[in-house]
């Protein structure tokens, strides 16, 4: 474990001595990240309209409380691959949540362990360690392993700049492991005039990034698509990450103002020497909710500074970005939702760029265009809903198709089953590059 963690996680020790015990045997290289989420954007709001952080203590228990689930999941691809087996999913899962109370200070842990069958691998996961307490009357504090998320965007990111999860997403995995945990400190300060989370990360923490183990993609630099195996490693950098939220309700309009300084999530860029890595990046934005009409709008806004890379002509980094995205959400019929959403990727320093790529033909568009569209819809009991969502690019004339079903028996079991769809004209554009990767899951669950 590097300095800077070790840093955190002795500060989050300190805390409570009767912890240290089972933190320092959680916490070590061996535990992997997983991915964590809201299905959509209404679950990220709190008191505020943001998120839920219950800060409530309780009375402390004699003994740990213990929840989770088993899972079973399995998926396969609906065509045959060149790249892999038809095993795009094969998950044996159990989940144990706990949380303890000490003095003032509120301790949350989630564990995993797993069996993937298409690694033909077992992991062992951390989904969260915290501690978390209040500082006077106006400052909340949460350190360890932790969810992070804001940002007005379903499935879009563009001030939400905490790591995500991209091949459980892909895969048909639950909608929460679409965002991983970070190790950060959040402090969080409620004001007369605003609020404001500030968060950082001692050490940067990735994207579970498409890398080949499971999926194919396309990779100019190789010439056409690939997957490697095993899946390849970028070059980690050796850097923290800051990430500040400045948000405030206004007679029901919740606005906010965005900064960050850090890496880029994915590997988007190489080094000298060829190898993939993150390169800085700096990000500052501003975002809006409000009523209109019978449904929501939000509207969102994001300034992407490529630090490496300023000017734009280094094809081997990316290149600054504004980034733009327009929703609205309303219920359709009674139980049917829908939404839609608009959003636009305009890449600075384009014909720099193009000038210097030594693949003109492959390099995306300045203006890059997705459109979304969500429906949902639950039965009167509420323990049916049929779900779809669809990303498509005019620029790029390619897409991805998500329908999917969750039924509830009970109070225990739970079943779920959909479809991952891709399609695109061009294997270089960033949904066609996986079309050799469609596939369908089905997932059981029992809960306890």
């Amino acid at each position: 474990m590097s300095s800077g963690r070790i840093h955190l996680f002795a500060a989050l020790i300190a805390l409570a001595p009767g912890f240290a015990a089972y933190a320092q045997q959680n916490t070590d290289d061996g535990w992997q990240l997983n991915s964590d989420s809201e299905q959509n954007s209404a679950q990220q709001q709190d008191d505020w309209g943001w998120e839920d952080d219950d800060w409530g203590i309780e009375e402390t228990s004699a003994t740990l409380p213990l929840h989770g689930f088993a899972e079973l999941a399995l998926g396969r691809r609906t065509d045959a691959s060149p790249y892999h087996d038809a095993l795009s999913l094969g998950d044996t899962r159990l989940r144990l949540e706990t949380s303890y109370q000490w003095q003032e200070i509120n301790f949350e842990a989630k564990a995993e362990g797993r069996y993937d069958a298409v690694l033909s691998d077992w992991q062992g996961r951390i989904r969260e360690l915290s501690a978390q307490f209040s500082l006077g009357q106006q400052f909340d504090i949460k350190a360890g392993r932790q969810i992070l998320t804001w940002g007005t965007g379903d499935y879009l990111f563009l001030n939400d700049l905490f790591p995500k999860d991209w091949q459980s997403f892909f895969a048909g995995r639950e909608d929460e492991y679409l965002k991983a945990p970070s190790d950060a400190v959040k402090a969080s300060g409620y004001f007369d005039w605003f609020n404001l989370d500030l968060v950082y990360s001692p050490e940067f923490d990735s994207d579970n990034y498409i890398s080949g183990d499971y999926f194919s993609f396309f990779n100019p630099w190789a010439g056409g698509v690939i997957a490697p195996q095993p899946g390849f490693n970028a070059q980690q950098p050796s850097g923290d990450e800051w990430a500040l939220r400045l948000f405030r309700n206004i007679e029901g309009k919740e606005l906010a103002l965005y900064a960050y300084d850090g890496y880029y999530k994915s590997p988007e860029a190489l080094s000298p020497e060829g190898i993939p890595t993150f390169s800085a990046l700096q990000a500052v934005g501003a975002s809006i909710r409000m009523t209109l009409g019978s449904g929501l709008f939000n509207a969102e806004i994001s300034r992407h500074r490529s630090k490496d890379d300023p000017t734009g002509d280094n094809p081997r980094i990316p290149n600054s970005q504004w980034r733009v995205l327009l929703g609205y959400e309303q219920e359709l019929v009674t139980r049917l939702t829908g939404s839609v959403q608009f959003y636009l990727e305009h890449t600075q320093e384009h014909s720099a760029l193009v000038a210097n790529s030594p693949f003109v033909d492959w390099e995306a568009e300045q203006n890059r265009v997705v459109l979304t569209n969500r429906l949902t819809w639950r039965n009167r009991q509420d323990n049916l809903t049929l779900s779809f969502f669809g990303f498509y690019s005019p620029t790029d004339d390619d897409g991805y198709l998500r329908p999917a079903l969750d039924y509830r028996v009970d109070d225990n079991w739970s079943m779920s089953a959909g479809m991952n769809l891709f399609f695109g004209k061009d294997e270089h554009s960033f949904f066609g590059q996986f079309k050799d990767n469609n596939n369908l899951y089905g997932r059981i669950r029992y809960s306890f």
